[in-house]
């Protein structure tokens, strides 16, 4: 299963399927539109914490903003309670998976790895309301970039 399959699953899982059912009668669905970066060459987020409605479309943009050390980094939402466990099995996964456990149903979304000075993006559909972590997935980084979403009610 390749990484946009994955990402496409995110937005067909029963959070998905429920946020489309509210949704689809209401007409365009709202969206949201959500940046984060790393801190520089720390291994961190930048903020640690974003917000969005359930339901939502949200276009996440992911900036590298590391200058000096050459490591790839990603964004990586997951199920409550399973950021652990993912972040583990991306190490499991190796380089050959990009260090992301493919077709792992733990993981709503995520962003392929980028380089300093570049930015990804991802679209998924938010999950139901609470919250949710987030993570990098190369290997050892998740121990210290890491964060969490707060999917509120429409």
């Amino acid at each position: 299963m390749t990484r946009r399959d994955l990402l496409e699953g995110a937005l067909t899982a029963p959070f998905g399927l429920a946020a489309l059912a509210a949704l689809g009668a209401a007409g365009k669905r709202p969206e949201v539109s959500l940046t984060i970066a790393t801190d520089g060459d720390l291994l961190a987020f930048k903020p640690t914490e974003l917000t969005c409605p359930a339901g939502v479309l949200v276009h996440l943009t992911f900036f590298h903003t590391g200058k000096y050390i050459t490591q790839e980094h990603d964004w990586v939402l997951t199920v409550p309670g399973a950021a652990d466990a993912v972040a583990q099995a991306a190490l499991a996964a190796g380089e050959a998976g990009d260090y992301l456990p493919h077709a792992d149903k733990r993981v709503l979304a995520a962003t392929k790895m980028c380089n300093k000075g570049e930015h990804v993006s991802v679209d998924f559909i938010a999950p139901a309301p609470g919250d949710y972590p987030f993570i990098c997935t190369y290997p050892g980084h998740a121990a210290f970039m890491h964060g969490i979403l707060h999917v509120t009610p429409l």
